[in-house]
């Protein structure tokens, strides 16, 4: 295990600039994998903390704030997150006292969301394995997450603003939807049409 790190950014930091880190393949709509759930994980190990840099490497190359390991293929309920907080559209309509808005990158292995808030707020959604489409989502603006952080130790985290919207959204695809999914089933049928078409164009150039 690699230690020594003050902070889990610092620690993002230095795996960015002096570690090797691999670029993982993004599963892009359609596909069925992305309809599937995802196993719990069994414990922390080095290997899967070497899955978990991958991953928030990869989903900083692809400028996203939230990445789900279904979305480079491996159904297990691991999710990464880092929610920029200089970012315009951070800021919630509503200030939690005592939860986190920014912050991370967030490491959450089996991330389970044990409270909603039940202010519902709309927001502009879009995701890595759904390129080219933005759509408004009403989704609970505050959360509480039961999870295990990177190093394997259970944690509970309350997060409010676009750090509570981008769990649920990863969340989501551990349990096999997509955030289109919270849409009218006319909106969903244009939307997975549009995936489809744009996934063929990109695969022939």
């Amino acid at each position: 295990m690699r230690k020594g790190f003050c902070s889990a950014r610092s620690r993002a930091f230095y795996f960015s600039f002096f570690l090797p880190m691999a670029l993982l393949k993004l599963v892009i709509e359609p596909d069925p994998i992305l309809h599937k759930v995802s196993g719990n994980v069994v414990g922390v190990s080095d290997e899967k903390r070497e899955f978990l840099d991958d991953m928030l490497e990869t989903m900083y190359h692809y400028t996203g704030i939230g990445l789900a390991a279904v979305q480079v293929g491996v159904l297990e309920r691991i999710i990464v997150v880092d929610v920029p907080p200089d970012k315009e559209w951070h800021s919630s309509p509503l200030n939690h006292v005592g939860y986190e808005s920014s912050g991370g990158p967030y490491y959450l292995v089996n991330p389970e969301i044990i409270e909603f808030s039940r202010n519902l707020v709309s927001a502009d959604e879009g995701c890595l394995s759904l390129p080219e489409q933005n759509y408004e989502i009403v989704r609970p603006d505050a959360v509480v997450v039961k999870y295990l952080n990177y190093n394997g130790e259970e944690c509970l985290l309350k997060a409010n603003g676009w750090l509570a919207r981008c769990i649920q959204h990863e969340v989501d695809h551990l349990d096999g939807k997509l955030y289109v999914s919270h849409l009218s089933k006319l909106k969903y049928d244009l939307a997975t049409k549009k995936a489809a078409k744009i996934k063929k164009r990109h695969s022939e150039v």
